[in-house]
């Protein structure tokens, strides 16, 4: 038979976890600092208090607490994670080595930045507000920078460094692919890259295709928002899978390719524009910066 005192700490750490999930941070804390007060050696009151600060960007209680939670449990695999992650926003890097190391990597034990090509991966920015996947290259398991042009709503920008968690919280079909989804966490550094439209007038995805190519010779962002914004036109009501921004769609036709590009300077987009309509002789029209830095 369990003890009283027992029963009585698991229905509180029940109901905190109830509150988290309900979105009640006051009460889920208060009751698994209530837990923690009656247990101080029971590791997860501390894990679950990692993970509350964690999805609210406040780093230091985020870092605190996972290390608490490791030192009763160091089999922990969610504080770890936790660990890692806050350290990395924190900037602790000799700490978030060692919890990425303990999560299965093998980072030279360095208290330098980690800084490397770890490829693509779709990421959901603005996941509470307005979600919308986007492209991004990971520079560690939880850095990344935007590697697609966000739509102008999301206030983020090709380039920008964000940090993304590090479990999967869906799934994205890229050609027939499954691939999981990250959630951006925070974003760490903007870039200086400015948004940009324009309407090419042409119906051949070839033609597409030489633009992007021409956009990446000069580092500059690309994106095809056309299938997007189609599947948008198209819906019946106003529930998406992901987010879209109306503001940009009013002078859409649907026999053109609405695109964007991020650069710097505006002049740096009409000469890649301007390039596009030699090599295809076809016209672009609308070109407007939609944002700014």
């Amino acid at each position: 038979m369990r003890e009283p005192h027992l029963t009585e700490i698991e229905e509180i750490y029940r109901q905190a976890i109830f509150y988290q999930k309900q979105g009640d941070v006051y009460h889920a804390v208060k009751l698994s600092k209530k837990a923690i007060k009656i247990a101080p050696d029971w590791s997860a009151p501390f894990s679950l208090l990692s993970n509350i600060y964690k999805y609210r960007n406040e780093w230091h209680p985020a870092f605190y607490y996972s290390q608490k939670a490791i030192s009763l449990n160091p089999f922990d695999e969610e504080a770890w994670q936790n660990l890692a992650i806050s350290g990395t926003a924190l900037k602790k890097w000799d700490t978030a080595r060692k919890a990425w190391n303990q999560l299965g990597y093998d980072f030279p034990e360095k208290n330098k930045v980690i800084k490397m090509n770890m490829g693509n991966i779709p990421v959901r920015i603005n996941p509470k507000t307005k979600p919308e996947i986007i492209w991004a290259t990971k520079i560690d398991p939880a850095r990344a920078y935007i590697a697609s042009v966000p739509q102008p709503s999301s206030d983020r920008r090709f380039r920008d460094l964000i940090l993304v968690d590090h479990s999967p919280t869906g799934f994205f079909i890229n050609e027939k692919e499954k691939m999981p989804v990250y959630n951006e966490l925070q974003l760490l550094k903007p870039s200086r890259k400015w948004t940009f439209i324009a309407f090419l007038e042409t119906t051949n995805p070839m033609d597409i295709m030489a633009l992007d190519r021409l956009c990446a010779k000069a580092r500059l962002g690309f994106d095809n928002w056309s299938k997007a914004t189609r599947h948008y036109l198209n819906q019946t009501n106003d529930r998406l899978p992901e987010y879209f921004d109306k503001s940009i769609i009013q002078d859409f036709k649907s026999d053109n390719y609405l695109i964007a590009i991020s650069a710097e300077w505006q002049q740096e987009v009409r000469e890649i524009l301007d390039a596009w309509k030699v090599v295809t002789l076809k016209k672009y029209s609308g070109l407007k910066c939609v944002l700014k830095w």
